[in-house]
């Protein structure tokens, strides 16, 4: 018989990561130690660099992680070598090669199949002027600073991706039905939202993982298809998505 194997649970790498941290913070308030470390792990700078090693830890596609962890260390950098400089004068530019990575590292991984749409709203404040209509089998939706609505009709609907940065989509699915192969989304939400319109009897799986953000099912109770399944990936940082069923 053969053994598949297992895949780290997210939950323990953070659950980890949190008490190394708390044994560190409890050692500084008893000054077993030296130096002070509350300055370098009560920081943003820090946050940065926690956020990165969760998400290598926990993902597949773990370019986001590492350009989090490189900004955490490069915004340090500084400060280890005394020399001032203000935020502001790095925080956007820190802001801008961070979006541009994680854009480049989503899109080199595109699905090769000529089965998909690829819906693009970048400043798009008019969800009814970004409507689209598809009977594809995959999505690549893509929201900056704005948001788009897309209805899908397939029936061999088998997923895709999702990226809202500071805005977000309503993806309507109550007219597609998953594909018995499988039906997966990777999500990546930071400083934004989205909405997937799906059928009550559908079986949705989240295996996504929420710092400062999270996931919610607002539609009706109702009798599960489990042949209907639709998993749910990714990362959502200062952000949200919501299950819908109207």
């Amino acid at each position: 018989m053969e053994t598949l194997p297992k895949k780290t649970d997210s939950r323990l790498w953070i659950g980890f990561l949190l008490i190394v941290l708390g044994g560190l913070l409890l050692l500084d308030s008893f000054d077993v130690i030296d130096f002070s470390l509350r300055h370098y792990l009560v920081s943003w700078k820090t946050l940065l660099i926690f956020i990165g090693l969760v998400i290598v830890a926990s993902r597949n596609d773990r370019t986001t992680g590492y350009v989090l962890i490189a900004l955490g260390v490069l915004f340090w950098i500084p400060e280890f070598f005394d020399y001032s400089i203000r935020l502001r004068t790095v925080f956007w530019p820190g802001v801008l090669i961070i979006l541009g990575f994680i854009l480049l590292s989503r899109n080199g991984k595109k699905r090769q199949t000529t089965h998909s749409i690829h819906d693009d709203n970048f400043f798009n404040l008019n969800q009814q002027s970004g409507f689209t209509e598809t009977s594809q089998e995959y999505i690549e939706d893509t929201a900056i600073f704005g948001g788009g609505t897309s209805h899908f009709t397939s029936s061999n609907f088998k997923g895709g991706k999702i990226t809202a940065i500071f805005g977000g989509s309503d993806l309507y699915m109550k007219d597609a039905q998953p594909s018995p192969e499988g039906c997966i989304i990777d999500v990546l939400i930071i400083f934004g939202g989205g909405n997937l319109i799906v059928p009550d009897d559908w079986f949705v799986k989240s295996e996504m993982v929420s710092i400062f953000g999270g996931f919610s099912d607002k539609r009706l109770p109702a009798k599960i298809n489990p042949e209907k399944t639709l998993i749910l990936k990714g990362f959502v940082l200062f952000g949200g998505l919501e299950l819908k069923s109207h």
